[in-house]
């Protein structure tokens, strides 16, 4: 018999259903017992009274169901559900199951495939195929009897199956890194002599004496009028006998301009 890795001190459940001759249930328990020790305890649950079982969850390291020579059960998903629920973080599952060779969809015996999906599906994780073994015909015998089954497509398959290293429902708190917000960038101060210089107050945009000539700079002289294209705008202020500048302003580039030149509309 394997030993299924079971050491000293180790809390083991065997499952059986009545397809189990009993005398080999004892000499399975017996040669457990003898693998965990005085610290270790193994438990015998038949399958039929497993949801009705007073285990709390995570009792078991180790589960073996179906195993017991001579046995032929079928493991619903509430039953692996509810081994699931009372195998400990970390905790393996040990099963033996007849399964079909052949797709039967109205077939109560799952295939191997299927089988490892219930697994998986009841919370179990490295879910795997260990061995296939053909069926004596004395197993075969107990198919018919036990489950009212026949075909000629059975094997046995002995699967795998670990419990994550966490608790359903259980909660753990995590430490996050979060980042603290830059603060808001700052506008830098505005010199008030240049605001002031840049800014029309509503009796200047009135003032008839106020003009915008465009102008094209060459060196430090302004040329107005020209068909040159203006590269600036100046604000003029009229003035009895005189003319004061006020202010350049940068005008931004525009291909349309380009066409700007005699013949050509302003």
């Amino acid at each position: 018999m394997a030993d299924f890795g079971i050491s000293a001190g180790q809390f083991v459940a065997v499952v059986w259903d009545k397809s189990s001759p009993v005398e080999a249930l004892k000499g399975l328990v017996d040669k457990l017992q003898a693998l965990t020790g005085n610290e270790g305890r193994v438990s015998v649950e038949n399958i039929n009274q497993l949801l009705q079982s007073a285990h709390k969850e995570s009792s078991f390291d180790i589960i073996l169901s179906g195993l017991v020579p001579g046995s032929t059960t079928l493991h619903s998903a509430e039953i692996l559900a509810e081994i699931a629920r009372i195998l400990r973080p970390g905790g393996c599952l040990f099963l033996k199951e007849p399964v079909e060779t052949a797709v039967d969809n109205n077939s109560k015996v799952k295939t191997a495939s299927k089988l490892c999906s219930a697994l998986t599906l009841s919370g179990l994780v490295e879910v795997k195929e260990l061995q296939r073994e053909p069926l004596t015909p004395e197993e075969v015998q107990s198919v018919r009897e036990h489950l009212g089954h026949e075909s000629d497509n059975l094997l046995f398959v002995q699967i795998t199956g670990k419990k994550p290293n966490f608790e359903v429902g259980s909660s753990r708190q995590l430490k996050l890194s979060i980042t603290k917000k830059s603060s808001p960038s700052v506008k830098p101060a505005v010199d008030p002599a240049a605001a002031k210089l840049w800014t029309l107050s509503a009796n200047d945009m009135e003032d008839d004496s106020m003009h915008l000539w465009p102008c094209r700079r060459t060196g430090k002289r302004e040329v107005k009028g020209t068909d040159e294209l203006p590269t600036q705008v100046s604000l003029w202020k009229l003035l009895p006998g005189r003319c004061l500048p006020l202010c350049q302003l940068p005008l931004p580039w525009d291909a349309s301009l380009q066409t700007w030149g005699k013949g050509a509309s302003k």
